[in-house]
């Protein structure tokens, strides 16, 4: 019996077209994910751009312009909003309604403007800037008819196209201070 030599192929034409097979896999896998991270990223964008629009309607209008009709359309109903300076926790629309309603009743020339809108996915935050003259009572502070100018930060959080939730902090000691309401030892500290 003759023991015939056996040719040994080379792997590589195999390992090649795996390979090859492999890479056409993943950059069709990478097609897909890119087109639906771009449509979903057109499509969020959108969302943000109308959140971030709505969050500065409601700084420069509903408080900065007392356009109070406003907060039905933009505040979910269940909407809760955090403020420490206000004693009650506003709630639904309602609740942003009193809110405005009690600032620019002490400051009946309020405007507000909002500075920077930053949005991310479905918060906003706004930084802004409140002017006014103290003409009303706030915060059992009689009116001083001085003038006072306030910074403040907003957080909106939201859903189903309304705000669901707010965070609010603002300088509230700079108004007293502006206001003349904090003693003297304190506006040095």
């Amino acid at each position: 019996m003759a023991i015939g030599r056996q040719r040994k192929t080379s792997p590589l034409p195999r390992v090649a077209a795996a390979a090859a097979g492999a890479l056409a896999l993943v950059a069709g896998g990478v097609a897909l994910w890119w087109f639906r991270r771009t449509r979903k990223a057109g499509e969020g964008s959108d969302r943000m751009d109308a959140n971030a629009k709505g969050s500065r309607r409601m700084i420069e209008e509903v408080f900065g312009a007392g356009k109070y009709e406003l907060a039905d359309e933009l505040v979910a109903a269940d909407a809760v909003g955090h403020d420490p300076a206000l004693p009650e926790t506003p709630t639904g629309p309602e609740g942003v309604k009193e809110a405005a309603r009690g600032y620019r009743g002490a400051f009946p020339d309020l405007r507000m403007s909002a500075e920077e809108v930053v949005a991310q996915g479905d918060k906003v935050a706004i930084r802004w800037t409140a002017r006014g003259t103290h003409k009303g009572e706030l915060f059992g502070i009689a009116p001083t008819g001085k003038e006072a100018t306030v910074t403040g930060i907003t957080i909106d959080r939201w859903a189903g196209g309304k705000i669901a939730e707010s965070w609010t902090n603002w300088d509230t000691l700079g108004l007293l201070q502006q206001l003349g309401a904090v003693p003297a030892a304190l506006q040095t500290a």
